[in-house]
C-alpha cells in the first residue's frame, strides 16, 4: 500500500532505533511487526542504513530483522529496491537457516527479476524453511525457471512448501502451459484439503474442464473450506449446484456464517438457467 501521510505510522514519533528494539524485544509478534512496518512506512535512508547494519550483526535475529525492513522498505513506492535486493541475496547464503528464508520471503516483496537466480540455486536445500521462503520469492514472477521451480516444489515433501507453491502456480501468476497445467491436476489428489482446494482454483482459473470432474469429487468429499466453492464460480457450470446446495443444507449454523458469501456467490454463478 502507498504511504498516506494520514496513516497512525505518520504519527509515531519513536526514532528508528527505538523501533528496532521494539521489533526485537517485544513480548509478542503483532507488536513486533507493527514496529517493523512504521520502519517500512517511513522507508527512508536511515531505515535503509540500520537495516544494512543489522544485516552484518553476529546475532541471527538482527539479520532475519534486516530482512524483514528490506522487504517492504517504502511499502508500494518500493524505495532504495536496487539496495535493498542486494542485501537480500547476501542474506539469502546467509549460514543460518531462518536467515536465508527471511530473505527469500523478502526479495518476493521486492519482486526484483535479478533475485531469481540466486532463489533457483535453494530449491533442494535441506532446510524446509529455506524452500518456502524460496516459493514465496518465486510466486511474485511470472518467469518460466521461476515457475518450472514452483512446478518441483508443488511436490516438496513438505506440507507447507507444497501448499504454497500450489497457491503460487495456480494463483499468483499469469502463466498458463501444458506443464503448469499438469502439475495442478497432479495436486489435485493431495491428501491435504488446501492443496486440493489451490489445485482446483487454479485449473479453473485456466477453465480447464479436465477439472470439472475433480471438482464434482471434491465436492462430495466432507466439507473443510471454500477453494472449491471458488472454483464452481469460476467454471459457473449448472451441473454443480445440486452438490453446492446439499453441501449447504448439510452446514452447522456457524459455518454458514463464515461461508455465505462464498457459498452465495457460487451458487448464483452455478444456478440453472431456464428457458423463458
Amino acid at each position: 500500500m502507498p504511504r498516506d501521510p494520514e496513516h497512525r505510522f505518520a504519527r509515531d514519533q519513536r526514532d528508528t532505533s527505538e523501533l528496532v528494539r521494539v521489533a526485537l524485544t517485544a513480548d509478542d509478534e503483532q507488536t513486533s511487526w507493527d514496529a517493523v512496518m512504521i520502519l517500512h512506512y517511513r522507508g527512508s535512508a536511515t531505515e535503509l542504513a540500520v537495516a544494512q547494519d543489522l544485516a552484518k550483526a553476529p546475532d541471527p535475529k538482527r539479520r532475519e530483522l534486516a530482512a524483514d525492513i528490506l522487504g517492504q522498505l517504502g511499502w508500494d513506492e518500493r524505495t532504495f529496491l536496487s539496495e535493498s535486493v542486494d542485501t537480500l541475496i547476501l542474506l539469502l547464503g546467509d549460514s543460518t537457516p531462518s536467515v536465508a528464508a527471511h530473505a527469500a520471503t523478502a526479495l518476493g516483496h521486492r519482486r526484483d527479476p535479478r533475485a531469481i537466480p540466486h532463489l533457483l540455486k535453494q530449491i533442494t536445500n535441506a532446510a524446509a524453511e529455506i524452500r518456502l521462503g524460496v516459493v514465496h520469492g518465486l510466486s511474485c514472477h511470472d518467469d518460466v525457471e521461476a515457475v518450472q521451480a514452483l512446478m518441483i516444489l508443488s511436490s516438496d515433501g513438505d506440507r507447507d512448501v507444497r501448499n504454497w507453491a500450489t497457491f503460487g502456480l495456480g494463483s499468483l501468476t499469469g502463466l498458463d502451459t501444458p506443464g503448469l497445467r499438469d502439475t495442478l491436476i497432479a495436486r489435485t489428489s493431495d491428501d491435504d484439503a488446501e492443496i486440493r482446494g489451490e489445485a482446483l482454483l487454479g485449473l479453473a482459473r485456466r477453465h480447464d474442464l479436465r477439472a470439472l470432474d475433480l471438482l464434482r469429487a471434491e465436492l462430495q468429499r466432507p466439507f473443510e473450506g471454500d477453494w472449491s466453492l471458488e472454483a464452481a464460480e469460476l467454471f459457473a457450470e449448472p451441473s454443480l449446484y445440486p452438490l453446492l446446495k446439499e453441501i449447504w443444507d448439510s452446514l452447522e449454523p456457524e459455518d454458514r456464517n463464515t461461508f455465505r458469501r462464498t457459498f452465495d456467490a457460487a451458487l448464483e454463478a452455478c444456478k440453472p438457467k431456464h428457458a423463458v
